[in-house]
């Protein structure tokens, strides 16, 4: 099955759910964030989205919006995703925050090396779209409270 048939047959079972509920996705990659925006705006049509290309961009859009949930890569430039997410964290502790990454290692240590919870989910690249809808299905349940 390729990518283009795995988004095409989750298209087919949009989720309900009642606005303003709000998701941003954190990626450098410019087309994996459009194609994560695209399909997830057709799963989820109530849901405010933002994008932004590194956690500096992440963070100031953050600020702006407070999206209830944030999906980030963990290498970006200016930025990583690590970084952004302790500010989030830091700043408004009930938001939920998704990793997506290659490298599990960097999302369980702080800079002590010393293990912390910052991460609800985490989910290793590279992996498949119902994987991470399903998190999202979790986070933003059909009727569920929006922030």
């Amino acid at each position: 099955m390729t990518i283009f048939n795995a988004v095409e047959n989750s298209l087919d079972k949009p989720v309900g759910l009642t606005p303003p509920h709000s998701l941003m996705i954190v990626e450098d990659d410019k087309d994996s964030c459009e194609m994560l925006l695209l399909v997830l705006r057709k799963l989820f049509p109530a849901l405010v989205t933002h994008c932004a290309s590194n956690g500096k961009l992440g963070w100031e859009t953050f600020q702006s919006h407070l999206p209830g949930v944030v999906i980030t890569d963990l290498n970006m430039p200016e930025m990583d995703g690590l970084q952004m997410a302790r500010m989030i964290r830091s700043h408004t502790p009930g938001t939920r925050l998704i990793a997506l990454s290659a490298h599990v290692e960097r999302a369980a240590l702080d800079d002590t090396g010393k293990e912390e919870r910052i991460f609800d989910s985490f989910i290793i690249k590279p992996f498949k779209f119902s994987t991470l809808f399903d998190e999202i299905a979790k986070i933003l349940p059909a009727g569920a409270d929006s922030r």
